[in-house]
């Protein structure tokens, strides 16, 4: 039985929205400060205020264990305090769940590493001692073949690929994350959101994407029909690139007003992808209606930092290092 959906949280008199940040723990403390989220310590200070993370802290680099348990502890904090943080499911997360580490680098595997290198030896050594498989059962074959690349993975590839399945202890938390995520008349998700996942309840996608997501299976042989892995789907949809102005208007013109909400905030696709004169900024399209966020704060995208605010008064305004844009 899958959890209720959290998908919904009532409106906040003010909201930060931080996007992709692959890894970039460094960068990300930096901003939730700049934000006055965090205090020197790196504890919540941000009082009632919301946090809402469009996902992507896995891939390409980084510390994303240390994110994801930090990110944990701000949960519990900011709840006692009376506010709120929010994690939405980015498609590098359900990848990792799934095996797919085709982005996955030394440094984060590592991240996932036992305390030295003597503890990992070991354990590949005695995986080393089982038995050779016999009498040519294919079954047993491929598992003593899955063994042998083990030897040869990365320190921290075993602790990674079981840390991050759904039975493990991030993919449990992640099973559990919203895949998209209101805020009074706000819609947060990690790509953006065509017209035809609108049509039905809000929650009702959110579940059929986390009920895909919860089975233990490589990522290739989950449900390709499902939201969860369609290019138009929540986690995938590139929702403002290569679109004009009034095409993107009269999409979430239907998008949003089948919710009847005001606005869409979007990571996963670089703000520099979709206008070279944006790299590192957060971009508005379509009058505001749509927020783009994600500037590139992994470091493979060259450590950018910015974080969006949003108020009840309806204003948006972009947290830099060097101050404050309003947008």
């Amino acid at each position: 039985m899958q959890p209720p959906s959290t998908c919904h949280h009532s409106p906040a008199s003010r909201l930060v929205a931080v996007g992709d940040i692959h890894g970039n723990f460094d960068g990300w403390i930096r901003i939730l400060r700049l934000a006055e989220l965090l205090d020197g310590r790196g504890a919540w200070i941000g009082g009632d205020a919301t946090l809402v993370m469009t996902g992507d802290v896995v891939g390409r680099g980084g510390y994303p264990k240390r994110i994801y348990l930090w990110l944990r502890r701000l949960m519990r904090e900011a709840s006692a305090a009376g506010g709120r943080v929010e994690f939405v499911l980015g498609n590098h997360e359900s990848m990792s769940m799934h095996h797919i580490h085709s982005y996955t680098t030394v440094e984060e595997y590592r991240d996932f590493a036992p305390p030295s290198e003597l503890d990992q030896f070991e354990l590949r050594s005695s995986l080393a001692t089982l038995p050779s498989p016999g009498g040519g059962d294919p079954q047993r074959n491929a598992a003593m073949l899955d063994i042998s690349r083990m030897q040869e993975e990365p320190l921290g590839w075993l602790e990674f690929r079981r840390a991050m399945a759904p039975t493990g202890m991030v993919g449990r938390w992640l099973v559990r994350r919203p895949n998209l995520f209101i805020v009074g008349k706000t819609l947060f998700v990690h790509g953006g959101l065509h017209p035809r996942y609108a049509v039905g309840r809000p929650q009702d996608l959110d579940q059929r994407i986390r009920a895909e997501l919860s089975r233990l299976v490589p990522y290739f042989e989950l449900d390709a029909r499902n939201p969860a892995l369609a290019e138009d789907g929540p986690h995938w949809y590139r929702i403002a690139l290569r679109k004009s102005e009034a095409a993107l208007a009269l999409e979430l013109d239907e998008t949003l007003g089948n919710w009847e909400l005001d606005r869409m905030v979007v990571g996963h696709t670089p703000t520099f992808l979709i206008d070279p004169r944006a790299a590192g900024k957060i971009l508005p399209k379509a009058n505001g209606r749509l927020m783009c966020i994600d500037v590139g704060i992994g470091k493979a995208y060259g450590a950018r930092l910015a974080a969006l605010e949003l108020t009840a008064d309806g204003n948006a305004t972009a947290i830099y290092p060097d101050g404050r844009q309003r947008l």
